[in-house]
């Protein structure tokens, strides 16, 4: 019984952190400034997109965030904004390509704790972040096949991805935001270190390559131009994984209020590193999380509009 309910402690420690973490972080979108350094990433324009649209749910009113959707866009799923220590993930179905239709929570990934950013492969499955075990085997990100609706017996994704020892100096490593090529071969996500002071820091996107059954981390010299002593998570890979898109929040000198922006980055082969990142300016305002559609040419996120976040989509010139 002891163990039993120094387990559950954990889990609402971890849970409460997490939580906290999201709602600092709505509170930096709309302008806190965190302990950060000074900025020294260079600025560099993207002008490659353009025609920005906001993505209707019917029957759906309230905060919608972390956007996943399916390779032929016949459905979308999304995490609410709960102050609790809580997050579910729900789904919408296809009316028209800016148009969808609310249909509820996904079943087999509600949980007391933390549910969100789901994504899709091209092969059926769903990708998620879930706390649910984290206290008995540090995993937090999951995988299940998917049926209209239906998470379809979710796994722990397994593999080298979650940082060991799990706590340092009493702040935890959690591993989140999975992002995943069609094929299945690249797995890209965020990692941070949550504590007592609500904020992650450090935060930072990693990635992995499939072996077998498990995923191997690749070489954080690949990602050198991504990550920095700022806030760089919420990734998203383009199938031949030559192609990264990712959120950053950084300080920069001088200004009163962050910077964050959508960013991309690009590299020749994947033994090589990602090139310097670049801003994509058509997409402003206080959003994050940054996912492409199955044909690439429509890059979706969320942003805060008339009060709550919705989802938007810019098309590739």
């Amino acid at each position: 019984m002891r163990i039993i309910k120094l387990v559950g402690t954990l889990l609402v420690i971890v849970v409460v952190a997490f939580v906290a973490f999201n709602i600092v972080r709505q509170r930096v979108l709309r302008g806190g400034v965190p302990d950060l350094p000074v900025s020294t990433n260079p600025i560099i324009e993207n002008h490659e997109w353009a025609n920005e649209e906001l993505i209707t749910i019917q029957g759906y009113e309230h905060d919608a965030m972390e956007i996943g959707i399916s390779p032929g866009g016949e459905y979308l799923l999304f995490n609410d904004r709960h102050k609790k220590p809580d997050k579910d993930i729900h789904w919408a179905s296809r009316v028209n390509d800016t148009t969808y239709r609310y249909e509820g929570t996904v079943e087999n990934t509600v949980t007391p704790t933390v549910d969100a950013t789901p994504e899709f492969d091209g092969l059926g499955n769903l990708f998620y972040t879930t706390l649910k075990s984290r206290p008995q085997d540090g995993q937090t990100m999951y995988r299940a096949s998917w049926q209209p609706g239906v998470a379809v017996d979710p796994q722990p994704v397994e593999g080298d991805i979650y940082v060991q020892p799990r706590q340092e100096n009493g702040k935890n490593w959690i591993s989140l935001d999975p992002d995943v090529s069609a094929d299945g071969r690249f797995l890209f996500y965020s990692e941070g270190l949550f504590g007592s002071a609500v904020f992650p820091y450090p935060f930072n996107v990693r990635g992995a390559e499939l072996v077998g059954d498990e995923y191997k981390k690749i070489s954080d010299e690949l990602l050198a131009n991504v990550n920095s002593d700022q806030l760089e998570y919420a990734p998203a890979i383009s199938d031949d994984g030559l192609e990264l898109f990712f959120t950053r929040i950084e300080r920069r000198e001088g200004d009163a209020e962050l910077s964050h922006g959508i960013y991309v980055t690009r590299r020749d082969s994947i033994a090589e590193p990602f090139n310097q990142p670049e801003r994509i300016t058509a997409i402003t305002g206080f959003m994050e999380a940054p996912v492409l559609s199955g044909d690439e040419q429509h890059l979706y996120y969320h942003r805060m509009h008339q009060g709550r976040f919705q989802m938007f989509r810019v098309r590739r010139k």
